[in-house]
């Protein structure tokens, strides 16, 4: 069985436990090597892939090179209008940061109104540190506004967003890289 693994996803799947995890929502997924990544790890685990109709349209070979997709529901959205139900963990890869904090908090309510009360919320991110400490971060901020009028974040207006769409966020998980993972519980 062939694997497709970028160069940093196996610690993205090392840093949080998804082994109580039933079914993982990664939206704007792309053609899944994360969500793979963690469902290979999880043989137990069922996934959702969810990205734009076109996106999804060439993701389909990708996923059963992987030899999961009997374990993968493939389906398409504007997460800016919903997401699908039935996940009990959302996973969202390098996506809040494209946008502004009105339409991420917008796409976090939509996760929010699909995942049960205690649900999980994995965001992977750059995370700007505190007291404007020296960090590549401020550069890829700066890139991402004038890119794509997104932005980095710091984890406190990481915190302000997810508290404005209905999460509690409970940590963020530094990593061996630039990105961290940001773990958040969806509040009743």
């Amino acid at each position: 069985m062939k694997r497709v693994f970028g160069p940093a996803i196996p610690w993205r799947v090392r840093v949080f436990d998804f082994s109580a995890v039933h079914r993982v929502l990664d939206i704007g997924g792309a053609h899944g090597v994360l969500l793979v990544s963690i469902l290979h790890s999880n043989p137990a685990a069922k996934g959702i892939l969810f990205d734009l109709p076109h996106v999804i349209a060439t993701a389909d070979e990708s996923v059963a090179a992987q030899g999961i997709s009997g374990r993968c529901e493939l389906r398409s959205g504007d997460f800016f209008e919903a997401v699908p139900d039935g996940a009990d963990l959302h996973l969202l890869k390098h996506i809040i940061h494209d946008w502004d904090d009105e339409r991420a908090t917008q796409l976090l309510r939509n996760c929010h109104r699909s995942l049960a009360p205690g649900g999980t919320l994995l965001l992977v991110e750059i995370v700007i540190p505190p007291n404007n400490q020296p960090s590549r971060a401020h550069a890829l901020d700066l890139n991402m506004l004038v890119v794509v009028g997104g932005r980095e974040g710091t984890e406190e207006e990481y915190q302000r967003v997810l508290s404005g769409a209905g999460f509690q966020m409970l940590r963020v998980i530094p990593t061996h890289s630039p990105f961290s993972v940001i773990e958040a519980t969806r509040s009743m």
